[in-house]
């Protein structure tokens, strides 16, 4: 972009008005076209994008693709190349690509929303009992007699703070995640606010109530979607991501400080609940596991209860039951009882990689070393397996993810070996982590085997460590360069001959560094006769003066 990122922000506050003034909210056009907009943003299907002056300018893949241009002062005299009249779903698209620039586009949604709860305000005459009796559910107007009801009613016990929750629930539309699933993050994220206005006035109080919270929306929505068999994508689940990191920080500002006699029967309460959890098979497995561990990592971390937890499961353990493996596996690592632990990896399959991270990241921090190198090597076994039941793109998404995970600086030092045949299973994957393993451990007999197998050109090859390869062991990348220099010639134009003998050049260096002119020589000798009819290639060879003119 040719401006400034503050220029651009200054440019774009009146712009984001003007739209969604033009854009009724209320309407089933005006949805459409931000629905349909953000849903293209999100896809990533906006490219090319220019911002000059007032002007921005970005090519959309839509089932047609189409060109738009935006006028950033008068956003009504933009343009498209779609024939819709008006501003269409491209030029919100484009917008939402600007805008993401300078602010998040969530944030725009919901004030754009918020426009249509406010014109009802406006627009309604009722009498004043009617107007509060409208908003009570939306978060709106409502009177301070009830909103007084509300804090009291929140009681002071964990079963009256759940059927507080359930109350408020029960005001909240969720049928909005099935009907508009593009906005989910959005829409729990819009939810959790309002929960979180009623949370207790004593600060010390407010951490719990906010882990309170996010349990209950996380293993609700979990159970509304599961019942109404909605799938999620890959972002959609961003939405668990939100409230688990919300569950976090609760859990954060809970461990500054000993936690108050008081909170005892909360915590118990709690932990029962996910006794519950674990039962209950309106939940899937992936959002059960997720928040059993958190919480029997972070809270219930007395011996007792866990071995207890151990005996309940273990009575329950089945073949086929994925939860109960998992929640074990976890018991057993949490324990020490790494013997138990990698008795009941076996019996795990390819998931023990789906459910790795909470593991891997937790137990990186902690520095739970053993149990960590015990998972690592379960999951070695199953990566294969694993990789290759996904297409290229899921696999290339879970490889990026899985290396960024891995505590590598800690396996270099204890077992670099064993780091090097983690990131080899995962080939063709991991092939920049393996490329700087292999620089960093010096291994460039492997390094140059791994290139002549990924078919890179010189110069790519240049910008990944030849350069490294060719000054610390320059007879490894030999032959490199003869490929190089053959598949240049091949290519048959003028500017491939230069390129050659650029590589030529390289190649003779090499020599008379390894003191072996002899068989420069006789390469020379060999190439020359080989493209002895290529005159242009000859008169480059002579003018890089590799021979006599």
């Amino acid at each position: 972009m040719a401006i400034r990122i503050e220029e651009l922000k200054d440019k774009l506050i009146p712009m984001s008005r003007s739209i969604q003034g033009e854009l009724n909210p209320g309407t089933d056009d005006g949805r459409n076209i931000v629905s349909k907009g953000l849903l293209l943003f999100r896809q990533n299907l906006v490219s090319n994008v220019k911002v000059r002056d007032d002007e921005a300018s970005a090519d959309v893949q839509d089932v047609t693709p189409v060109s738009v241009r935006l006028d950033l002062q008068f956003p009504l005299l933009s343009k498209c190349s779609c024939p819709h009249s008006g501003w269409c779903k491209h030029q919100m698209a484009t917008f939402f690509m600007i805008y993401n620039k300078v602010a998040r586009v969530s944030e725009w949604i919901q004030d754009w929303r918020s426009q249509e709860s406010s014109a009802q305000v406006a627009d309604d005459t009722s009498s004043l009992d009617d107007l509060l009796k409208k908003h009570s559910n939306t978060g709106g107007l409502r009177k301070a007699s009830e909103l007084l009801e509300e804090r009291i009613s929140r009681g002071d016990t964990p079963q009256e703070w759940w059927q507080f929750f359930e109350n408020l629930l029960q005001k909240e539309d969720l049928q909005l995640l099935e009907r508009q699933p593009y906005l989910m993050d959005v829409i729990i994220q819009n939810i959790y606010k309002r929960f979180k206005k009623e949370e207790p006035f004593e600060r010390e109080w407010k951490p719990l109530y906010q882990l309170f919270a996010t349990y209950f929306l996380t293993v609700e929505v979990d159970s509304f979607l599961q019942k109404r068999e909605i799938e999620l994508n890959r972002e959609q689940y961003a939405l668990f991501d939100y409230l688990l990191d919300q569950m976090e920080d609760a859990v954060e500002k809970l461990s500054v400080h000993a936690m108050p006699f008081s909170f005892d029967p909360f915590i118990s309460f709690l932990k029962e609940k996910s006794t519950e959890m674990s039962t209950d098979q309106s939940h899937s497995t992936m959002i059960k596991a997720e928040v059993y561990r958190f919480l029997w990592y972070y809270l219930f971390k007395q011996k007792a209860w866990r071995r207890a937890e151990v005996e309940r499961l273990e009575a329950h353990n089945t073949d086929d039951d994925a939860f109960v493996h998992i929640a074990l596996l976890h018991q057993y690592l949490l324990l020490d009882d790494l013997e138990k632990a990698e008795e009941m990896v076996e019996r795990i399959g390819t998931e023990l990689v789906v459910y790795s991270e909470f593991w891997l990241v937790k137990f990186v921090l902690s520095k739970r070393y053993e149990a960590l190198l015990l998972l690592l090597k379960a999951i070695l076994k199953r990566l294969p397996s694993y990789i290759g039941e996904r297409d290229h793109y899921e696999a290339s998404s879970f490889v990026r993810w899985f290396v960024r995970k891995l505590p590598s600086e800690w396996l270099m030092e204890r077992d670099p070996a064993f780091l090097r045949e983690l990131l080899l299973s995962m080939l063709p994957f991991s092939y920049y982590s393996y490329t700087d393993f292999l620089l960093n451990t010096k291994a460039y007999r492997e390094w140059v085997e791994l290139q002549k197998y990924m078919g890179y050109s010189i110069p790519e090859m240049e910008n990944l460590g030849l350069q490294q390869v060719y000054k610390e062991s320059p007879e490894l990348a030999l032959p490199l360069y003869y490929h190089g220099v053959i598949d240049a010639i091949e290519q048959k134009n003028r500017d491939s001959y230069r390129q050659a003998v650029k590589y030529m050049k390289k190649i003779r260096t090499i020599y008379k560094k390894l003191k072996q002119t002899d068989k420069w020589d006789s390469y020379l000798d060999y190439i020359l006769e080989k493209y002895k009819r290529l005159r242009a290639f000859r008169e480059e060879c002579r003018k890089g003066k590799l021979t006599d003119a």
